[in-house]
């Protein structure tokens, strides 16, 4: 949880990166100047692997509740809507950090991000 120093700017437009899921870490990893500076493309590619575990947590429920019987549909798509309260939870906790400057990792999809060949 290394603090930097960046300017207000880039730590508002990290923090944006993160409002419409993958679609702004791209765009944010493709407009100059923000496509050069670390921080925002470290929120960027953050934002695009954490999106795209969502995504997929979306997808795998989807597919056992359309192949389990009516009771435990009905449990899991409980289950499911609390994974989504959390990870919305998960999502706002990391615009604050970026907006207040923090290169904060997340434990299990940080070195998917640092890998991406953005």
């Amino acid at each position: 949880m290394e603090t930097t120093v960046t300017t207000p700017q880039s730590r508002t437009m990290a923090a944006l990166s993160y409002i419409g899921f993958f679609v702004t870490g791209l765009i944010f990893l493709n407009i100059d100047p923000y496509d050069k500076d670390p921080f925002v493309r470290f929120h960027a590619r953050q934002s695009i692997v954490f999106s795209v575990a969502w995504i997929a947590i979306l997808i795998i429920f989807a597919v056992f509740m359309a192949v389990l019987p009516h009771p435990l549909d009905v449990m899991l798509h409980w289950i499911e809507n609390l994974i989504n309260i959390l990870l919305a939870i998960f999502w706002v906790f990391l615009m604050y950090k970026a907006y207040v400057g923090e290169y904060y990792r997340i434990p299990e999809l940080a070195d998917r991000a640092d890998s991406l060949g953005f």
